[in-house]
């Protein structure tokens, strides 16, 4: 895998914020719910699912230490994403520097949707909470 330059700050950056989710899911006030209701919508979770259920997922996701990390700069601000694969199904969560959950959710074409945004390539899980 050929990594992408990333500042020194944004490595240690990424570290706090993985190990924060790992420790509590915190989400934006309301936003778990408004996320979880989406993703039932759009068939990405079963229609009886829980909050329980979807936070499971995400766990599952940021617990694997050979999913990848990402950088996502988004104007000013920078946030981080873990890919990875549930059931066989590729999944992204996306998470700020300050460790507070964004959105998780399976993107159609995957590889298009990480360069059309211009993620870059931090490593794995484990080699980021390592730095």
């Amino acid at each position: 895998m050929k990594y992408d330059k990333i500042p020194k700050e944004y490595l240690l950056e990424a570290s706090s914020a993985l190990g924060a989710l790992r420790k509590k899911l915190r989400w934006k006030s309301g936003k778990d719910i408004q996320h979880l209701e989406k993703r039932k919508a759009m068939g990405h979770l079963p229609g009886h699912s829980l909050l329980e259920d979807y936070n499971t997922l995400i766990y599952e996701l940021i617990e694997d230490d050979d999913n990848i990390v990402y950088l996502y700069e988004f104007g000013v601000k920078r946030y981080y994403a873990v890919r990875g694969k549930v059931h066989k199904v590729d999944w992204i969560v996306i998470f700020s520097k300050d460790g507070i959950m964004e959105t998780a959710f399976p993107p159609r074409g995957i590889d298009d949707y990480i360069e059309k945004r211009g993620f870059k390539l931090v490593g794995k899980i484990r080699e980021v909470l390592e730095r």
